[in-house]
């Protein structure tokens, strides 16, 4: 759901395109400015601004879910709970119980801190942004960390 201001935006050079990334990463900006949609939309949208590999006609063209075989979060890497997470990554979250890619962040620079919406303790508005190694805790021994009464994974993107 890109905004008409979003919109207008997304066709700036890649110079501009990149102050507005940061001031999305860094809180100054509000990402309902640009995108109300789900968690993937947003992600894909900073991604976009950052010069992600994601064209035009994918912004458009893909919603929510659809983003996650653009994301391929399997074949990145499995966060440790201790990595500084470089800027601007996308980061999804899958439950084992489920299998399913149930949330998607992106890594604000700061340690392993992420902003997302729509995402309860990880992440429900864009302006709050979220310490993983804070509400995920310690990470278990097969690899996995307990979130929301069952066990989770965390990757981050390639993208």
């Amino acid at each position: 759901m890109i905004t008409p201001k979003g919109a207008q935006v997304g066709q700036f050079e890649p110079a501009k395109k990149s102050l507005i990334s940061n001031g999305l990463l860094s809180g100054q900006d509000e990402m309902a400015n640009y995108n109300k949609g789900v968690c993937h939309d947003v992600v894909a949208y900073a991604l976009y601004m950052r010069g992600a590999t994601i064209s035009p006609d994918e912004l458009v063209q893909f919603r929510a879910q659809g983003w996650l075989n653009k994301f391929n979060y399997p074949a990145g890497d499995k966060w440790d709970g201790y990595a500084i997470i470089p800027k601007g990554k996308a980061i999804g979250f899958y439950r084992l119980r489920d299998k399913t890619w149930f949330h998607s962040a992106v890594t604000t620079g700061n340690g392993a801190e992420i902003r997302s919406v729509n995402g309860f303790s990880l992440g429900t508005a864009w302006s709050v942004p979220v310490d993983m190694k804070w509400v995920l805790g310690k990470k278990n021994e097969d690899g996995t960390f307990n979130y929301d009464g069952t066990k989770i994974e965390v990757y981050i993107s390639s993208l």
